[in-house]
């Protein structure tokens, strides 16, 4: 059986024979190259709208307009003038609630299950932007002037949520399965790029959004505004693209030459080319394969023996994700930085969000390169000793301000390592443990539990760091070093390296029974070398 989802003249059995002796295949391969990179630029917009809702939702927290339209406000003294001023503020509770927007964006990504089989991977992308719209548009209505209460606010910041939910899932699939093998890292890397301009995108706009009037309520809805014209763009400038060839062929097998033309595009070869047809034959036969023991795909699939441990990984990779501190540092920065007596806490979050992006630059490379397992487990190591000394250093020097300035380094240290390892190899290597035919359900099952586990993260935050509960200040470091510590312990037990491989490889070493620990990137590529000689022998 021959396995095609490499460039397609590389892993067709061209390997063998040096391109630059044909100008024309040369210029097929630059021509694929354009398409994919086109692609994956358009999937990691679909990140900057995720992250960037991400991001604006923790930092308005703290703007006075924000907490004038939907806290409890006071007179109080002004110690330094004497001067009576009006206090408001906002309780943990109300804080920790925003958390929900993570559970609705779990939601969401178990809805795209439904909606990326009937619609298409493209058809739950738009459904997954209208929902953010409506949404963001919900939340401009509410506030102080306008009646709206913090319960409007919430159920509209929900059904965003659900959006986002499916932005996520149904993106990071349609870019795994259209995206040719050898440039699925690099390419799907961008993908963390996206989210780190979205992060930064939106710490600057609060930035800026924060120096209007405190009683402006602009001040917090300018972020929100955003989401609008950004979701109209992705909705519509996805129609540029083609469906995915393989949804397409696992919705209906008939369709071959819909899958034809979409493999064309995305290739820039013949549809009619042998190269699509061994690569529809390979697609054919691996979802017949799995089809083998079921008359038709069902969710309950991803739990059954076959399939846990698939579908478990996945989950472990984006839990993970979650819960090692990204749900800490991004929504929460400015409320941290803020309890520990940082003077400009807008600025040092746009500098954290700009250490995020410079991190998701080599992201890419080192995903492609290193390898998923490799990546994860040497950023896990770095961010586990980046919080422990974190915490260890105020904890011996207090609040001071060397000791304040350590926490802003290593935060921002933190951050990088981030952006350069957890960040583009999460959602990659998510994607990838799941087999072809149950990939909708099993990414689906994977993101409600990720938005479970940042409801979670996001909840219990605002109550470390609040001075009447937790009260745990730059002490949380030591929390989330340990956590980091046992994820990183489980991922090395039970995620393979999937870098270099086409997904029906993958599906290869799930069924050899392989260990994990004894999986690498080099292993792969002479895999992939020796499938590319047997095939030049045919």
């Amino acid at each position: 059986m021959r396995c095609i989802d490499e460039e397609p003249e590389k892993e067709l059995g061209f390997a063998s024979r040096p391109l630059n002796n044909d100008p024309l295949r040369a210029a097929r391969k630059a021509d694929s190259t354009g398409a994919m990179l086109r692609l994956s630029l358009w999937v990691a917009f679909a990140a900057w709208i995720a992250n960037f809702d991400n991001g604006y939702t923790g930092t308005i927290l703290i703007m006075p307009s924000y907490r004038k339209a939907f806290g409890t406000c006071r007179e109080i003294m002004n110690p330094t003038n004497g001067k009576t001023i009006e206090h408001c503020s906002i309780t943990p509770i109300q804080q920790s609630l925003i958390s929900l927007n993570y559970l609705f964006i779990g939601i969401g990504g178990g809805l795209s299950a439904l909606t990326g089989r009937y619609t298409g991977r493209r058809g739950a992308i738009q459904i997954g932007c209208g929902l953010a719209i409506i949404g963001a548009a919900g939340m401009l209505g509410t506030g102080s002037h306008s009646g709206g209460t913090f319960l409007h606010y919430m159920v509209c910041k929900c059904i965003s949520a659900i959006g986002i939910g499916q932005l996520i899932a149904a993106a990071l699939s349609y870019g795994s399965e259209c995206i040719v093998a050898n440039k699925r890292g690099l390419a799907l890397g961008l993908y963390n790029v996206g989210l780190a301009l979205g992060n930064l995108a939106s710490s600057a706009v609060c930035a800026g959004s924060a120096r209007l009037e405190s009683a402006n309520n602009w001040q917090w809805k300018t972020p929100i505004l955003c989401q609008i014209p950004l979701g109209i763009l992705l909705g519509a400038g996805i129609l540029m693209f083609p469906e995915s060839p393989r949804w397409i062929l696992n919705n209906d097998e008939n369709r071959e030459e819909e899958a034809r033309r979409a493999f064309s595009i995305l290739y820039r070869i013949p549809a009619d080319s042998s190269e699509i047809t061994a690569q529809i034959e390979d697609v054919k036969a691996h979802i017949k394969t799995e089809r083998a023991n079921a008359a038709a795909s069902s969710w309950y699939e991803i739990y059954t023996k076959r399939h846990f441990r698939r579908t478990w990984t996945s989950a472990l990779i984006m839990i993970g994700l979650s819960i090692t501190g990204i749900q800490f540092v991004q929504p929460y920065a400015t409320t941290f930085l803020k309890g520990v007596g940082i003077s400009n806490p807008y600025l040092i979050n746009v500098i954290i969000g700009l250490s995020i992006l410079g991190g998701s630059f080599l992201g890419p490379f080192v995903v492609e390169y290193g390898g998923r397992r490799f990546a994860i487990l040497s950023g896990y190591s770095a961010m586990a000793v980046c919080m422990l000394i974190l915490s260890s250093v105020s904890t011996a020097l207090g609040a001071i301000g060397i000791s304040k300035m350590i926490v802003v380094i290593l935060l921002c240290v933190w951050s990088f390592v981030f952006g350069g390892t957890i960040a583009p190899s999460a959602g990659l290597a998510s994607v990838e443990m799941h087999s072809v035919r149950l990939r909708t359900y099993g990414q689906a099952h994977t993101t409600v539990l990720y938005g479970i586990f940042s409801f979670g993260a996001t909840f219990w935050t605002p109550y470390m760091l609040d001075t009447d509960h937790g009260n745990m200040g730059p002490r949380v470091g030591y929390f989330y070093a340990a956590v980091t510590v046992v994820i990183g312990v489980l991922v090395w037990l039970l995620v393979p390296e999937t870098a270099s491989l086409t997904l029906e490889q993958i599906d290869d070493v799930f069924n050899s029974g392989i260990r994990p620990w004894k999986t690498s990137t080099a292993a792969n590529k002479a895999m992939v070398r020796d499938k590319a000689q047997e095939m030049s022998l045919e």
